[in-house]
């Protein structure tokens, strides 16, 4: 093979490479679900004060998303701001609730 031939091809390979690992892996990909839900539902997963209830455009979200994803791949960074607990009644509440037994963040 050329060089002109090899290189378009180990190109496109680790490309394909790229994204395949990860789901070969059993990762899932869920990070935009997360911030689409911590913009969205803010006000009732804040840490610090009471329990909000989430407003109609918090539960559109949680209703479109992988709440079970999301809920896993909380980082403990995140949870400084965030209170895993009202990510749980959060999506009790909007009727889409996280399976028992799945870990939340650095929670077991």
């Amino acid at each position: 093979m050329t060089t002109k031939t090899t290189t378009p091809l180990l190109a496109f390979a680790v490309c394909f490479a790229l994204f395949v690992i990860p789901h070969a892996w059993g990762e899932q990909d869920c990070y935009k679900d997360k911030v689409l839900f911590k913009r969205e539902c803010d006000l009732s997963i804040r840490r610090g004060g009471g329990y909000i209830e989430p407003f109609d455009d918090c539960c559109n979200v949680v209703r479109r998303i992988d709440m079970t994803c999301v809920y896993r791949i909380i980082s403990k960074m995140e949870e400084e701001t965030k209170d895993v607990h009202y990510v749980y009644f959060v999506s009790q509440d909007c009727h889409k609730p996280v399976p028992p037994g799945n870990k939340c963040g650095s929670k077991d």
